[in-house]
């Protein structure tokens, strides 16, 4: 019955496309949490997600590649 009631709110809040592309052939999904709800996103496949999901998982990409950009510096000198 929870799982009805998690699908009737998905639908009624906005939705947004991502790919979260796999880095090796065993990097199957994503665990996302917002605010005590709980996610699994399906990796390198294209999804339907709630903005909140969407909004939090771009957000991890734009931070990575933030970390990734300063280590590289960091590590040239």
């Amino acid at each position: 019955m929870k799982k009805q009631n998690v699908t009737a709110k998905k639908t009624t809040e906005a939705l947004e496309t991502v790919f979260i592309p796999k880095k090796d052939k065993h990097d199957d999904s994503l665990f996302v949490a917002v605010n005590g709800r709980r996610i699994l996103v399906k990796k390198g496949e294209t999804v339907s997600l709630p903005a909140p999901f969407a909004e939090v998982i771009r957000n991890s990409f734009i931070a990575e590649q933030q970390a990734e950009k300063f280590i590289s510096s960091v590590s040239d000198n």
